[in-house]
This record gives C-alpha cells, structure tokens and sequence, in this order.
C-alpha cells in the first residue's frame, strides 16, 4: 500500500496558514477543525514550516500566554520532512518513528498534495492486514 493510496480515500485537504498568522489564531483553528498541526506556505505556497501542538505547547513552556502573540513563522518547525505519494506505506511509518512526528506532507516536484498524519497510516496498515488476514482465511478454506 502506498501514500497515494491514502489520499485517494481521504482527500487532498490540507490546513495551512501564513509565516504571520498568530499562535492564538493556529490554535483555535486546531481547536475547532479538530486537528493536529497546520502547514505554513510561503508566498509562492511552498511548505516552509509546520506548526504541531508539539510546537504550541513548547511556545507555552517557555513564553506563557505571551506566546499567543506570536506568529507562526516564531514556532515552527522549518525542516519539514515530506514524502512522495509512490512512498510505500511500510517507509512513511519508518520515517514518523525515526523523526518522531506525526504529520508528514505529501509533495511531488514541489506541489503539496496532501498530508498524512499516523492516524491515517495506521489505519491503512491495519486495513491491509485485515485483506492480508481474508486472503489467507480464504486459501486455506479453499486448501
């Protein structure tokens, strides 16, 4: 199973915002989407940072409620680590466990795609098994 595989079920929707979009804005959007993170684009609407609730409640550690006040471009994560739709779902876990995210963005030739979190790789993996798990059922039935 690939990266595009997921994305042809759930869809390219992604949630970004501007380097100059405020902490509290980010968080009311997480709040209220129910999400985990949001892209930061920049102008020419490449991902240039993503913002997680990791990145929140660092800013919170060690600024307070001042860190409301601050812009996206101030907590964000700037390397963002991104895959390629044909990536196998298998090298897409690899890399959330070594880089401990969990959210990935999915980027062909510079155009953003979609995104994936672990939630949508897990429940892939776990689809997969489960077809996995008939297929042997079947072949032994029919043994």
């Amino acid at each position: 199973m690939f990266v595009s595989d997921i994305l042809s079920r759930k869809g390219g929707l992604v949630y970004t915002v501007t380097p100059g979009t405020s902490v509290a804005q980010i968080s009311q959007q997480l709040s209220t989407r129910r999400i985990g993170s949001v892209l930061v684009l920049d102008a020419g609407s490449s991902v240039a940072g993503i913002v997680s609730e990791r990145d929140l409640v660092r800013a919170f550690a060690s600024h307070g409620a001042a860190a409301l006040e601050f812009e996206a471009r101030n907590v964000m994560t700037r390397d963002v680590v991104t895959c390629d739709p044909d990536d196998s779902i298998d090298h897409v876990m690899e890399q959330m466990t070594r880089g401990r995210f969990r959210h990935l963005p999915v980027v062909r030739h510079g155009e953003l795609l979609g995104l994936v979190s672990i939630g949508d790789v897990v429940k892939a993996r776990l689809e997969e098994a489960r077809h996995e798990t008939e297929a042997l059922r079947a072949y032994i039935v029919a043994g």
